[in-house]
């Protein structure tokens, strides 16, 4: 396994998760869909084009991120009622001063060279939930080769699957300041895959997977990559 790492920033980012609709909750990590999309703009594929994409060439996400803070923003909108256009506001979350650091893999050395180019020349503008949530790039690694290691302690990252029955808090209270604020894992059924009509798109496939904020330690070790000295669970 061939893989690669950015590392990045924004000022603000939201990953709205799906459905939600006057009151726009947002997930604390970019999910797959939305790494997908970012990959797409540095690449310039279309999203359908770029899940398509993803898919045959078997490319990975390894996804490890924190921020400074929450935010929440009033938008106006127009909705339809009776006929009636009607204007209305709805609520969104944000996190702010999101770090990102992404690792992206593949059997492919070829292919993951040439995304990894599309980093370093994005075709477009390169953004984290909204097009004014840009993404800052800061670090992008060369593209080496992954150990595969056995990793039971986990930290701002995303897990496949629902761990909630397999874990223990990993966290050091005698030397965690009484400010630090303890995050339980969170999971969240989310869409992988989609049915394209024209602008239309469908889910066509849900996954379950764990975002674990304050640090973890599962009962039964899983298989992590090392890149660049990071264990990364790959998605």
């Amino acid at each position: 396994m061939y893989a690669f790492i950015v590392k990045g920033f924004s000022v603000t980012a939201s990953f709205r998760i799906p459905e939600s609709h006057t009151f726009q909750q947002t997930l604390p990590l970019p999910p797959v869909t939305t790494i997908t999309g970012l990959m797409g703009a540095a690449i310039g594929m279309e999203f359908k084009d770029v899940m398509e994409f993803r898919e045959q060439r078997n490319i990975l996400f390894g996804i490890v991120g924190s921020n400074k803070g929450e935010m929440k923003d009033l938008w106006k909108y127009n909705k339809i009622k009776s006929g009636e256009t009607l204007k209305d506001v709805l609520i969104r979350e944000y996190v702010t001063d999101f770090s990102l650091t992404l690792a992206i893999a593949s059997e492919d050395q070829a292919i993951l060279s040439q995304i990894r180019d599309g980093f370093c020349n994005p075709r477009y503008a390169l953004t984290l939930g909204n097009s004014d949530d840009l993404f800052k790039i800061k670090y992008i690694g060369p593209v080496v080769e992954a150990k595969i290691v056995q990793c039971s302690v986990f930290e701002n990252t995303i897990l496949a699957g629902d761990q909630t029955l397999d874990y223990e808090s990993a966290i050091d209270l005698k030397n965690t300041s009484i400010t630090y604020r303890v995050r339980a894992p969170q999971v969240f059924l989310l869409p992988t895959a989609f049915n394209f009509n024209g602008e239309e798109r469908r889910v066509s496939k849900r996954e379950q997977f764990t975002f674990v904020g304050s640090p973890i330690k599962l009962k039964n070790p899983i298989s992590a990559y090392m890149i660049e000295n990071i264990k990364f669970p790959l998605l």
